[in-house]
């Protein structure tokens, strides 16, 4: 997929630690054929200072998912929670109406998420969005 300069796209970076962790950026500019300069929204420089900006490779970025239209998640429905400034991939454990406990696949910890943290996981794959029980 081609993006276009101020996309909102999701990076998730394929280094240990980040598999199922998405986080939100801007799309600055092409960089080459395959790598893209985006600005992180949620992560910061190492002085803390501005935004991190970064080239990234094109199968790293995904574009924003649609927008949940209701957030009644089942129990160990597949869903997305933000935890920490990142989307991250996780399994609806408990439901404390109208919240959730989540456990992540990143790291196996649980945590309590209101619900409007909460998302549906959807895979983008071959410029499409499809759902894991469906894809």
């Amino acid at each position: 997929m081609a993006f276009k300069l101020n996309d909102l796209v999701e990076i998730c970076k394929k280094e240990e630690g980040f598999s199922g962790v998405y986080y939100t950026a801007i799309l600055l500019a092409a960089v080459g054929r395959k790598r893209y300069l985006v600005r992180y929204e949620n992560r910061f420089n190492e002085d803390g200072s501005r935004f991190l900006t970064e080239a990234v490779d094109s199968d790293e970025i995904r574009p924003s998912p649609p927008q949940p239209s209701g957030y009644n998640f089942a129990m160990a429905e597949r869903v997305e929670a933000f935890v920490d400034f990142a989307w991250r991939v996780g399994t609806v454990i408990r439901k404390v109406d109208p919240n959730y406990y989540v456990k992540l696949d990143c790291n196996g910890k649980e945590h309590h998420c209101p619900f409007f943290k909460v998302r549906r996981h959807l895979e983008w794959q071959n410029g499409t969005w499809l759902s894991p029980a469906t894809g």
